[in-house]
């Protein structure tokens, strides 16, 4: 029983800890009950944590009183003082010349090494006038100490030092992770995805919601990404771990559970990008009789419900369609925080009045040349043309083009009063008034020129073009200005759009064939029911599919399904020409009775990334792989012996 009270008090002590994030919001725990453990309900919690406070609870208002804390020594100073953290931030000790007078002391803090875990007894006091410490949120105090107890020693080299003025490189603070994880950012970045996974399980259990887990052994599945295989002892069969619960998902709709969610665990083996890992979680959904407009409001309520800073924000999110976002901003996952629109100039093209360059004037007369412009307003024209045109010239040469005649049709330029890159003068003074009236250019204002005759593609470079822009103007301007720049990608500013009306399918032209923008169990919109039944202006087609972008990283997307056994099966066979055999367990189940059913998924990773201002998903996943998908820390993948792989019936190539 007594250790079932201890328990539960811990439980009691964990569910109280709160967020604290220096850039938006003060610390929430601000009332008595909150800041302390009450060691008089159990002797034995008191005995087991041996300590009465957190570090960073301590403030004025205890003056006098004794306290006990445990913690890591994050620097000595003078051999009179040390800083004591721990997950509630960090507090002085002071070792008077009382506690230093007893030879077995001096000897103890003598050898006491930075980052060794102790615990400390002794009185809080205000620091004498003169030597608070603004910076620190315990800066007011400091703990005299009066008992000091070495529970653990450090080793007396780091890889690294453990200090927020102190950033380690990506390979070594991976390989010593659990190190690494002692930087109070990153253990806020934990404690912010703790308290957003726990709200929205609150959320949805309140809505009537179940959480029901599935399997991630499973079967491969025609399409998408590249699947982790997994093999058995069976010759020649394997499962595959799941790329996300949707077939799963589905079925259960079938089953009748009406409403599901899982906190999942998915897996996709492909190219690794800053915002991408092999596994990765995200936060899966799943509801029966239900809208397009039921599951974007029910997303947003979560949001709202979950968000971890004071400042919530304002719901409906704005909606804009994929085909504006395309034109726009270069990509359907559009970063709204900023202009720098890119505008369609191909109407000012007359082609009877040639440029005055040849080598754009020879492809007037083919149809789909194209001239697309971003203006740069002059409070924005920081970076100069040569820098603007370096920019362009990394994007251009990392674009992979599949018809090489049409990389030859593109022809940057750009303009900022008399400056012009060479090319541009030749422009003829017509067309250049015309562009300068549309444009609605002033002085010192900057403009950018992509001609081309594959549209699809220069709005792909200028949509990459728009945000590097962006990021290089932000990096000047901070360091011209410091923390009084005003930045275009400020990531404490969250700007939400739901992309929505996404063509159902999309022409890929590597392969010559259809496929699913976003999966092959999308349905089409109700008007363009027949078209996808008759198999006829695909490139239509809009599916109910939508997607929430947050500063232009998409954080959830989803869909109505196909519900109807025989259209499914059409879209799968007939359209994107599938190996229906591995799916026949869901076409055969959508034929017994499967209610209209549509759903989401967040991605957990990205949306709490966003939130915490990275750009990169690791610094919000505890253990997570490189950008090659290895585990520096653990060296995994590693090799397995040969006698193992005889159970799998599995030879390695390559090997030695």
């Amino acid at each position: 029983m007594s250790l079932c009270r201890c328990l539960g008090n811990r439980l009691k002590l964990f569910s109280n800890i709160d967020l604290t994030i220096n850039r938006y919001i003060s610390s929430q725990i601000n009332t008595p009950e909150n800041n302390f453990i009450n060691v008089e309900q159990n002797s034995n919690f008191r005995k087991n944590l041996s300590r009465t406070h957190y570090c960073g609870q301590l403030d004025s208002k205890l003056e006098g009183q004794n306290v006990s804390l445990c913690g890591w020594v994050q620097k000595k100073r003078f051999k009179n003082f040390l800083i004591l953290r721990d997950v509630k931030g960090l507090v002085q000790v002071v070792l008077d010349d009382y506690f230093l007078k007893q030879q077995s002391n001096r000897d103890m803090i003598e050898k006491l090494q930075e980052e060794s875990v102790i615990s400390v007894k002794g009185i809080v006091r205000r620091r004498p006038q003169g030597q608070e410490n603004p910076r620190m949120k315990t800066g007011s105090v400091e703990v005299i100490c009066n008992s000091l107890e070495i529970l653990n020693e450090c080793r007396s080299k780091l890889p690294f030092e453990i200090s927020d003025f102190n950033q380690p490189n990506e390979l070594v603070s991976l390989k010593y992770r659990y190190l690494n994880l002692r930087f109070a950012k990153l253990q806020q970045n934990l404690i912010i995805r703790s308290n957003f996974v726990n709200k929205a399980r609150q959320f949805l259990n309140e809505q009537n919601f179940v959480d029901i887990e599935t399997p991630t052994l499973f079967r491969r599945t025609p399409g998408g990404a590249r699947e982790f295989i997994v093999p058995t002892n069976k010759p020649g069969q394997f499962y595959c771990l799941t790329q996300s619960p949707q077939q799963f998902k589905q079925l259960l709709m079938v089953s009748g559970f009406d409403r599901y969610y899982q906190v999942a665990k998915c897996y996709r083996d492909e190219t690794f990008k800053p915002e991408r890992q092999p596994e990765f979680t995200q936060i899966d959904i799943e509801m029966s009789f239900v809208t397009d407009e039921d599951i974007i409001s029910l997303i947003e309520n979560l949001v709202h419900y979950c968000w971890p800073f004071e400042q919530k924000p304002q719901i409906p999110f704005n909606r804009m369609k994929f085909q504006e976002a395309m034109d726009s901003y270069g990509a359907d996952k559009p970063d709204v925080r900023f202009g720098l629109k890119i505008n369609n100039m191909t109407h000012l093209i007359i082609k009877e009045n040639s440029f005055g360059i040849n080598r754009i004037d020879n492809l007037l007369e083919n149809d789909k040349f194209n001239v697309q412009a971003i203006k740069i307003p002059k409070e924005n024209g920081i970076l100069t043309l040569k820098e603007i045109e370096k920019l362009f010239k990394e994007i251009f040469e990392a674009t992979n083009f599949v018809e090489t005649e049409d990389k030859d049709t593109f022809t940057f330029m750009a303009i900022k009063d008399s400056d012009a890159t060479n090319i541009v003068k030749l422009l003829k003074t017509d067309f250049k008034n015309r562009l300068f009236a549309e444009m609605r250019l002033d002085d010192e204002d900057t403009c950018i020129l992509l001609c081309s005759c594959n549209k699809n593609k220069a709005l792909e470079i200028m949509g990459k073009l728009r945000l590097n822009l962006a990021d290089k103007i932000d990096e000047k301007n901070l360091k011209l200005k410091g923390d009084k720049a005003i930045l275009l990608r400020d990531p404490k500013i969250f700007n939400f759009v739901w992309v929505v009306e996404f063509p159902l399918f999309t022409w890929n032209e590597e392969n010559n064939r259809w496929k699913s923008t976003h999966h092959p169990f999308t349905a089409p919109i109700d008007e363009h029911l027949n078209l996808v039944k008759e198999s006829r202006d695909l490139e239509s087609i809009i599916g109910l599919h939508y997607d929430l972008v947050l500063n232009g990283n998409e954080v959830a997307g989803g869909s109505i399904r196909i519900h109807n056994s025989e259209l499914q099966r059409h879209v799968l066979e007939n359209i994107l020409k599938e190996d229906t055999s591995k799916l026949n367990h869901l076409i055969e189940a959508l034929s017994y009775g499967a209610p209209p059913h549509g759903g989401i998924a967040i991605g957990l990773d990205r949306f709490i990334a966003c939130l915490c201002g990275t750009q990169n998903i690791r610094n919000v996943i505890a253990f997570p792989k490189n950008q090659a998908g290895r585990d520096l820390m653990s060296s995994a993948p590693s090799n397995v012996p040969q006698e193992e792989l005889d159970y799998y019936n599995l030879i390695c190539k390559g090997t030695e």
